[in-house]
């Protein structure tokens, strides 16, 4: 690998790194990021699967412990954006899902990444926009495949 390479390289490295830490803000203020993830992914699985989601399962897609998503449960259910639910099988298990209000704060949040998108592309118009997307697209083809490949 050349210099011009590996200093092309980096750059496109770090052009990605800077996007961790710009979409962790939260649109709703008092809301953590990991508060709106926990309330994305219980709704997902909710339109997937037609139920609630139980404590180790959002545990494993979240990658973080079961205790980690009691607190977040405890905090999000404080505020009456979740509420639980036992199976009518067995009441030993315990589902996640969303109230109306949780819904609400999810559209809230849609609307406004919606909307700062719509900025961006007002900012870049449609022919940086769409050639944007595309490069991106390619992207992220291109990396899924490599993990992939590389697993």
């Amino acid at each position: 690998m050349n210099n011009r390479q590996r200093e092309l390289t980096q750059r496109l490295m770090e052009a990605f790194f800077r996007f961790r830490h710009v979409q962790r803000k939260s649109s709703v203020p008092g809301m953590k990021h990991s508060e709106i993830r926990m309330l994305h992914i219980i709704a997902r699985h909710r339109r997937e699967t037609g139920r609630g989601v139980k404590i180790s399962e959002l545990s494993r897609m979240m990658q973080v412990t079961s205790p980690t998503i009691t607190q977040l449960a405890n905090s999000l259910e404080a505020r009456g954006l979740v509420e639980r639910s036992t199976a009518s099988d067995d009441r030993r298990v315990i589902y996640v899902q969303l109230t109306e209000a949780g819904g609400a704060v999810l559209k809230q949040v849609s609307d406004a990444f919606f909307a700062r998108f719509n900025r961006l592309v007002l900012h870049l118009g449609p022919e940086k926009s769409n050639l944007l997307a595309d490069l991106l697209t390619e992207c992220f083809d291109f990396m899924r495949a490599d993990a992939e490949k590389n697993c």
